[in-house]
């Protein structure tokens, strides 16, 4: 990548599974990021203190300011550090790094420090990522063809612009939600025969009911529109009752999901007042066979109806 044309810096990245013992006694089993030391070349980020020479440097570590203060870590404190293998050693905590959302999934206190410490106690390991920049007087279409060629014989390695990398994430993300409405639209189907099972048991449990109401004058569109109301209102309730239990879910996941970084809240409204609609719709629906069947009764047979 180096050697490329354009090619301006190169930054590795790295991970490494570590364990960490805090000042407070607790052992945390996280996972650590490496990096080369021209960093600032390639990312923003910002420090409540020290910098990323600093916290590049061998011997030292950078850490999340929130998690460090959780845990009784200042900077300056010396920490131990376990990687895998059984090799240990301690690193000093010579910065402090106050981004939202440092501490990724599977990545807790937000853990940054040289590749070199990475390659003394992981050896062997592969690069995560590389980050690259383009070269003066080249421009950025320029460099990503240049890459691509560079990449062809390396069919695992894609060269990715954030635009490509929120996609991908987006994607990802979107996996998991068709499989979440996969399974919303099974329970829909299972909720819809559900309806159309208890109107008509309801319809069969009151036949003399039925009759007797048809006998004193209740007519075939009335009971109609009665059992569609009946069908409905079960509908509703059930779409209202489950849209507040998922409501409070929903929100006591992101309480959780917030301590990982994702501390953004946003609720459907439109979606949820599409699914109040969409379930007065499906009560309808599941209410046609029973109405149709129940206004088809002999009024004399269902009062005889024992």
């Amino acid at each position: 990548m180096r050697d490329t044309e354009g090619v301006g810096v190169v930054v590795r990245q790295r991970f490494a599974p570590v364990a960490v013992t805090l000042p407070d006694g607790e052992r945390i089993e996280t996972t650590a990021s490496g990096y080369d030391d021209e960093a600032d070349e390639v990312a923003r980020v910002t420090y409540a203190s020290g910098d990323t020479a600093a916290a590049l440097a061998d011997g030292n570590v950078a850490m999340n300011a929130d998690f460090a203060k959780e845990h009784g870590v200042r900077g300056g404190d010396t920490v131990p550090v376990e990687f895998p293998g059984g090799r240990s050693t301690e690193l000093t905590v010579a910065a402090l790094t106050d981004m939202d959302g440092g501490s990724g999934f599977g990545m807790a206190g937000g853990l940054v420090f040289g590749i070199a410490t990475v390659e003394e106690y992981v050896p062997g390991g592969q690069d995560s990522a590389l980050y690259v920049n383009a070269a003066a007087g080249t421009s950025v279409d320029e460099l990503r063809e240049r890459l691509e060629t560079t990449l062809e014989p390396y069919p695992q390695v894609q060269a990715r612009d954030q635009a490509d990398y929120k996609e991908l994430v987006h994607d990802q993300i979107a996996v998991l939600l068709y499989l979440v409405y996969a399974l919303l639209g099974l329970a829909i189907v299972i909720a819809v025969l559900g309806v159309v099972n208890t109107l008509a048991l309801s319809v069969v449990e009151r036949t003399r009911e039925i009759g007797l109401l048809r006998a004193i004058g209740l007519g075939r569109r009335q009971l109609r529109r009665m059992i569609r109301l009946e069908s409905v209102v079960i509908a509703v309730f059930g779409a209202v009752l489950g849209l507040g239990l998922g409501l409070v879910w929903g929100l006591c996941v992101q309480q959780v999901l917030a301590l990982q970084g994702m501390t953004a809240l946003a609720i459907p409204w439109g979606t949820i007042a599409a699914v109040v609609i969409g379930s007065a719709v499906v009560g309808m629906a599941a209410a046609l066979l029973p109405a149709l069947r129940a206004s088809r009764m002999n009024v004399l047979e269902a009062i005889a109806h024992e």
